[in-house]
């Protein structure tokens, strides 16, 4: 059965922004050989996309190679200056970052993945932490399994089914039955713990930021290298902080939306 095309989708349109995509932290620059390859498309198709966005003033040009200039953040500002409860959050980071001397960010999820829409650094940054615009696995993340946990037993069981599962270290949990029952096992928690599932060395805590509907906007998070002084601080230490600074943001959050 052939499948049916949707006419009012533009296809072309879906493509240009494939190719956007395709420049990230690994590949900032890229030849047309090389990005017509990432996003599957013939080089002369590339070659049209990249010459349109360059005549914007969303991409250059190097010789044979194309690279993204900073124009490329107009197409992201009105998303995030939509986004009017991350001013409030930014306060209540800044007091976090403040008060524990460790770097904060705020994360939302995005597809299989998480997306760092803001962080604050502290004096002391942690080596390895996402950036502003950086994504992580969801599944093993603090904050994807806050999203997760958020999902009802048939949402969580098709994304966990639809969602690839690597095996990052040897506490990584790979098997989607037994991530299934972790999830919603820890669903009545207002926090999430993952220790050394993403990196060995690493734990990372995240509490959520809710609407006025109770859904998750975003969440807080803050991760650090494992040690068993660093496990106490932030169990007892900065998790409460967290939490309690997160139901700050919540809650003026939703007075302003009232």
């Amino acid at each position: 059965m052939e499948e049916k095309i949707n006419k009012d989708i533009a296809t072309s349109f879906l493509k240009g922004l494939s190719v956007i995509e395709a420049f990230d932290h690994e590949n900032p620059n890229m030849t047309l050989t090389e990005v017509a390859k990432k996003v599957n498309i013939t080089r002369s198709a590339a070659r049209r996309f990249l010459l349109s966005l360059e005549s914007l003033g969303y991409a250059s040009q190097n010789g044979k190679v194309f690279s993204l200039t900073p124009r490329i953040i107009n197409l992201g500002y009105s998303y995030f200056s939509s986004l009017f409860w991350t001013d409030i959050a930014n306060k209540y980071v800044r007091i976090i970052v403040n008060e524990c001397k460790l770097s904060c960010a705020i994360s939302i999820l995005d597809g299989e993945n998480i997306t760092c829409i803001m962080r604050v650094n502290s004096s002391t940054i942690l080596r390895g932490g996402v950036d502003v615009g950086g994504k992580l696995p969801a599944a093993y993340t603090a904050t994807g399994r806050l999203f997760m946990a958020e999902m009802n037993d048939k949402e969580l069981y098709e994304y966990i089914s639809k969602t690839p599962l690597k095996k990052y270290t040897s506490k990584t949990i790979i098997d989607p039955k037994k991530l299934f029952e972790k999830i919603k096992s820890e669903r009545n928690q207002s926090y999430q713990v993952v220790e050394e599932e993403l990196e060995n060395g690493l734990l990372s805590i995240a509490v959520p930021i809710y609407n006025s509907q109770h859904r998750i906007l975003g969440c807080m998070s803050i991760g650090t290298f494992m040690s068993e002084d660093n496990a106490k601080y932030l169990k007892e230490y900065v998790l409460p902080l967290l939490i309690e600074k997160a139901n700050l943001a919540t809650e003026a959050i939703v007075l302003l939306k009232n």
